[in-house]
């Protein structure tokens, strides 16, 4: 039964991209909604689909792209959650203005790249390796050391390193959870009392191989934890959990929206690091990617067979994933510093466990040694 009444979708749905600047014997494209649900461009719940004729239409027949004001009322000069974006076929474009200055310079592309078998390993600092020389059983008992894989030390491989070997054109990189919900001032993971800032710690690493993945042209998938207008696909274990008063169940209104509801202004990835046209954006009700959703089919269909994952929170929704994608015969690396908790203790300690005993769930690597890494599909050796 429904928890929440339905949202009434917005007048522009079900109307028609303006035809300005198009000849008039061009087709504009449809908008519309799915059923239920509000329009939200971002969100993708107003999707264009078919196609209209532009000659004799009137202007006001046809419905525009408008600027996002959601966040921008909020907190306009917030760099991360404020800046002001347009919004355009379903698609958040970021202003050069707001983002970049410490973007990685990435020189490789798609039409440059001479090889598809690469690796990272010795000398990169991938995980799982060895204890380090003070490794200790205290250190083990404490958390402060690690002890991956001892018997991978050799003479020929001095750091006990064990590589991680991807074919690029058969590797996606994923993007979990980087929603407003969770990121942004106003959401729900800020009213539950955390600290946004220390997830938006993994924006800057993230869009650092997102701009690598996106030049290399691999396929790159985006998910939300998000459920329907009327909760149909939230469980009542998700609902009842949890000391939380009423009015920070899932489905109630705050300062952006109803919580993780599909269409709401928090249920949105922040600009940084938005999807782009091309890139797949999954909802899923739950905290892994796989379950409920098409995510093992897109991969499948799209002949994935390796992952880098990127997101928050790490020992939430990116373990989830991470565990599933294994048993479902996936290889994934973990980006260590595009992936954030709100408490620091847990994102390291989820690490540890993931890639301990020789990389028994996943492998990790930081994002500087990954974009080093997709370089090397051109021939590069920096």
């Amino acid at each position: 039964g429904s928890r929440g009444p339905k949202l009434v979708p917005h007048e522009s749905c079900n109307k028609y991209v303006t035809c300005d600047g198009r000849g008039q014997n061009e087709i504009a494209t449809v908008m519309q909604c799915e059923s239920g649900f509000a329009y939200d461009v971002v969100a993708q719940i107003c999707y264009f689909e078919g196609g209209v004729d532009c000659l004799g239409r009137e202007a006001e027949d046809m419905g525009e792209a408008v600027p996002s004001q959601c966040l921008s009322e909020l907190n306009p000069s917030d760099p991360i959650c404020g800046c002001e974006t347009y919004l355009w076929n379903s698609v958040t474009l970021v202003p050069d203005s707001c983002y970049g200055s410490a973007d990685v310079d990435f020189q490789c592309s798609k039409d440059a790249v001479i090889t598809n078998d690469l690796e990272i390993g010795i000398g990169d600092g991938i995980r799982p390796g060895r204890a380090p020389d003070d490794f200790t059983e205290t250190a083990a008992n404490t958390g402060l050391g690690y002890h991956d894989a001892p018997w991978l030390v050799s003479d020929s491989n001095p750091d006990g390193e064990y590589p991680y070997k991807f074919p690029l054109n058969k590797t996606a990189l994923i993007m979990i959870d980087f929603q407003r919900d969770f990121v942004c001032p106003g959401g729900f993971g800020e009213t539950l009392g955390n600290t946004v800032e220390d997830l938006q710690k993994a924006l800057q690493p993230a869009r650092n191989v997102l701009k690598a993945a996106r030049a290399l042209g691999m396929p790159i998938i985006h998910t939300l934890e998000s459920h329907k207008s009327d909760l149909s696909d939230l469980l009542d274990n998700k609902f009842t959990r949890g000391e939380l008063p009423d009015f920070l169940r899932i489905g109630e209104e705050l300062d952006l929206g109803r919580i993780l509801i599909r269409g709401s202004c928090g249920n949105n990835i922040v600009d940084m690091v938005a999807p782009q046209p091309g890139e797949y954006v999954v909802f899923k009700p739950g905290k892994g990617a796989f379950f409920k959703t098409h995510f093992y089919d897109l991969l499948k269909d799209l002949d994935i067979t390796h992952i880098m994952v990127a997101g928050v929170t790490t020992e939430v929704c990116m373990q989830s994933s991470v565990r599933e994608a294994t048993d479902r015969g996936f290889e994934p690396l973990i980006i260590s510093d595009a992936t954030m908790s709100y408490f620091e203790r847990y994102r390291q300690q989820t690490i540890e466990q993931l890639v301990a005993q020789g990389a028994l769930v996943a492998w990790s690597a930081e994002s500087s040694t990954v974009v080093k890494a997709l370089g090397r599909a051109c021939g590069s050796s920096e």
